[in-house]
């Protein structure tokens, strides 16, 4: 069970993953795209001024970033972990 809890936690990380990469990519190409209108709108519903629209860009990147590089981390540590008890469950029945 846990083993599926965590395999589903995986598939679901990599979806979040690519729909805020998008969601992310999306707002940097609309920030230096010739659309002010629709930054500045952006920026009103997010209570923050244009110029200031890009530092919460950054900010928001750096975040996901560091989040989510800490469970990608743990993911990856639990599927190693898995690997090497089945390695040495197979070497321990050798032995005499």
């Amino acid at each position: 069970m846990n083993r599926f809890i965590a395999e589903a936690f995986a598939s679901i990380l990599s979806l979040v993953h690519l729909v805020v990469v998008i969601g992310l990519g999306g707002l940097t190409i609309l920030y230096f795209s010739d659309d002010n209108r629709q930054v500045a709108q952006i920026g009103t519903m997010i209570g923050v001024s244009k110029e200031a629209f890009i530092l919460v860009i950054i900010a928001v990147w750096i975040s996901y970033v560091l989040v989510m590089g800490f469970l990608a981390t743990i993911i990856a540590m639990n599927e190693n972990l898995e690997r090497l008890n089945k390695t040495v469950q197979e070497l321990a029945t050798k032995l005499p």
